[in-house]
């Protein structure tokens, strides 16, 4: 049986991302999905070496500001995507991930 080893929650949320590095930002065709307070799960073809820092851009549904964070590669799956884990959210920026994350694990289906 699988033990989930996540520190934090996490949802399902498809937002575009732009991604940064050297202070360069990309809007991209890389999905944001599975947001916990920690982390998410980036939908890529892009491969970024585990240990990688990157900048990321993105925005949660009924936030009035994109979310700017840095965060750093914990995994790849090539062909897939990778896991990151933010470094550096913002009080504001935790606030309304925790929010978000709260609301949709309130609304989801027991299973």
């Amino acid at each position: 049986m699988f033990q989930e080893r996540r520190k934090h929650p996490r949802v399902g949320l498809r937002t575009e991302l732009w991604i940064g590095q050297d202070g360069i930002f990309t809007r991209t065709d890389e999905t944001l999905r599975d947001l916990s307070v920690g982390g998410a799960f980036v939908e890529s073809r892009q491969v970024f070496p585990v240990g990688s820092i990157l900048s990321f851009r993105f925005k949660v549904p009924n936030a009035t500001n994109l979310i700017s964070c840095t965060a750093i590669v914990r995994n790849m799956d090539v062909g897939n995507g990778l896991g990151v884990q933010f470094m550096d959210l913002s009080g504001e920026s935790l606030s309304q991930v925790e929010q978000f994350v709260a609301a949709n694990l309130a609304s989801a289906p027991l299973p």
